[in-house]
């Protein structure tokens, strides 16, 4: 039998070396590594294992040992980075289906069904509408009883401002969406939500209004919903901060939720305010457990009036500096998703704000309606 050619051997035992050396590597990382989270999957690595004592130990222990080595595999970060930036930039694609990739470098949330939304592929049912209302004015009633006002507040996915920006391949349905149903609904019943989407998309001709690399909106953008919130309001004499786009020329670097999803390193150069003029330095206190999924913070302006509650999710984040300038008393409820009345109502109760304000981003929508049975029962 003919012997292969020796550049042939050559490049075979190359290509053992390489793996053996690799391979070596690896583990001896792997021997001096620590714990750790994994931000990118947002979760802690599998721990080693104890050494079995029973029959069922014995029995789990393969799974369990497997699970840690798959995890633990010195390298293991090199290895998902090549893998990530192998697929992004030679496949054109997303290495997590909850990170879709759009033009231009746009990064978009494909997690909680947002596809399905983006394309209306998702309306809400007769039903589901029908709880919705009853959803919100089960959150007004204890607000109306007292003489408070409530406004519901949506905050719309960065599909919907950037619709453009997505890959041309995803088509859409025609209207309506779930946000034009409620929308549409509440101007019926004469429910107070506030509908940001003409507010950001007028807003993106002077500034970015939503990251490129963040499921979240920018300073700008965050600024703009600070302003139809206090637009909203019916309170008299309010104080509201009053900024234009040119005061959004301070360069930051942003490392992105969606980036960090995807596997990408890369930080998006972004704009955000020069200091706000400080009629008010607001001192804040940490949030503190207060149910199951919500926690409670509060700042405190001595210059300003009225206390409010503001129930919200991660959009609050980007409000806070202009809310608590504006208010003496700020109760932030931080939640994700829409809460039962039953797990809201107490808080409003024993605060007793002067109104409050409820956020909502608009993937969760169908997270009202889910709550008229869970208060039913």
């Amino acid at each position: 039998m003919q012997r292969p050619p020796f550049s042939a051997r050559l490049y075979s035992g190359a290509l053992v070396g390489l793996v053996m050396a690799f391979s070596f590597a690896s583990l001896i990382a792997m021997v001096f590594k620590h714990a750790e989270i994994s931000i990118g999957e947002n979760r802690a690595l599998t721990q080693l294992p104890g050494w079995p004592r029973t029959a069922a130990e014995w029995d789990s222990f393969p799974e369990r040992f497997d699970a840690y080595f798959n995890d633990n595999f010195g390298l293991r970060k090199l290895l998902l980075r090549l893998n990530s930036n192998f697929t992004t930039v030679m496949l054109g694609r997303s290495p997590s289906d909850k990170v879709v990739f759009g033009k231009d470098d746009w990064l978009f949330y494909a997690g909680d069904n947002s596809i399905e939304l983006y394309r209306n592929q998702r309306p809400l049912s007769s039903l589901q509408l029908d709880n919705t209302r009853k959803a919100l004015q089960r959150r007004m009633q204890p607000l109306a009883a007292a003489g408070r006002p409530y406004l519901f507040v949506v905050v719309p996915d960065k599909h919907t401002i950037y619709p453009e920006e997505m890959p041309t391949y995803m088509s859409r349905r025609d209207p309506p969406s779930q946000l034009d149903q409620v929308v549409a609904m509440a101007g019926k019943e004469h429910l107070p939500v506030l509908d940001l989407r003409a507010t950001l998309r007028q807003g993106k001709a002077d500034g970015q209004v939503y990251f490129k690399d963040d499921s979240h909106w920018t300073d700008w953008g965050a600024y703009l919903g600070y302003r139809s919130i206090m637009a909203a309001l019916s309170l008299p004499n309010l104080p509201v901060i009053d900024l234009d786009a040119t005061r959004f020329s301070v360069a930051s670097e942003h490392a992105g939720d969606l980036a960090g999803m995807a596997g990408l390193t890369r930080r998006e150069v972004t704009r955000t305010s020069a200091p706000v003029p400080d009629r008010c330095a607001f001192t804040a206190t940490t949030y503190q457990p207060a149910g199951d999924d919500i926690s409670v913070g509060r700042t405190f302006c001595p210059q300003a009036r009225y206390k409010i509650m503001f129930i919200g999710d991660s959009f609050t984040e980007g409000l806070v500096k202009y809310l608590s300038r504006s208010f003496g008393e700020v109760v932030y409820v931080a939640r994700s998703g829409f809460k039962p009345s039953r797990e809201i109502a107490p808080l409003i109760e024993r605060e007793r704000p002067d109104l409050a304000i409820e956020e909502l981003a608009e993937r969760h929508l169908d997270s009202l309606a889910d709550t008229v049975a869970q208060d039913d029962r």
